[in-house]
């Protein structure tokens, strides 16, 4: 029964010894921390800008939406402007395989050729028949058929002349250019592919 109280005796005094210790310690913490003088940090004043930022969400919207198409029907030869590259007005963005609308001005610059030598010949033949008619040697009915053809040849001369025009439109054509300045935001078309007369060339937008 002694050894017993001893023995619980040495326990509570082992326990007050630990508690006594951790008392200690943080009453020494504390007593460090307040005696611990404030840190101060120092800087030199200067001068610098104000920045402002702006921050949006959503979507971004072109001010202006232009699409650029093809006027003609032709194989895409070339592709100068592609998604978000930026072009500037009259930029070439696309070209067409010329080779068909050059065969087509080169015929209808042959058939105004052959159109000036059929006017030379009706305007010879109308000079004659006039000495002709004065000298009463043709008919009336001869004389206005030679009139005739040579009005039918100077309109035939027009309308080839026209024809020739019209092939060198369509191969100007053949290249698309930029209407205005800006920057890809579409491209229906690659190139080896077949286009026809419409809206199907790429698609410069000008955003602001």
């Amino acid at each position: 029964m002694a050894n017993n109280g001893s023995s619980r005796w040495l326990k509570w005094f082992v326990v007050l010894i630990i508690l006594a210790g951790v008392g200690g310690a943080i009453v020494w913490k504390v007593m460090k921390h307040g005696d611990s003088e404030p840190q101060y940090q120092t800087q030199d004043v200067s001068r610098g800008e104000i920045i402002q930022a702006v921050t949006a969400t959503g979507s971004l919207e072109p001010v202006t939406n232009v699409t650029v198409g093809s006027q003609i029907s032709g194989i895409i030869q070339k592709l100068n402007a592609d998604w978000n590259s930026p072009v500037k007005e009259d930029q070439i963005v696309a070209e067409l395989d010329p080779a068909t609308y050059k065969a087509q001005v080169s015929q209808a610059e042959g058939d105004l050729a052959n159109a000036k030598a059929t006017l030379e010949l009706s305007q010879v033949e109308a000079k004659r028949n006039d000495q002709l008619f004065e000298a009463k040697l043709i008919s009336t009915s001869e004389h206005d058929t030679t009139i005739a053809n040579l009005h039918q040849a100077e309109a035939m001369v027009k309308i080839k002349q026209a024809a020739v025009e019209l092939a060198h439109v369509n191969l100007d054509r053949c290249t698309i250019k930029s209407p205005v300045d800006g920057v890809v935001i579409s491209r229906n078309v690659d190139i080896g592919q077949t286009v026809a007369a419409s809206l199907s060339a790429p698609t410069p937008t000008t955003c602001s």
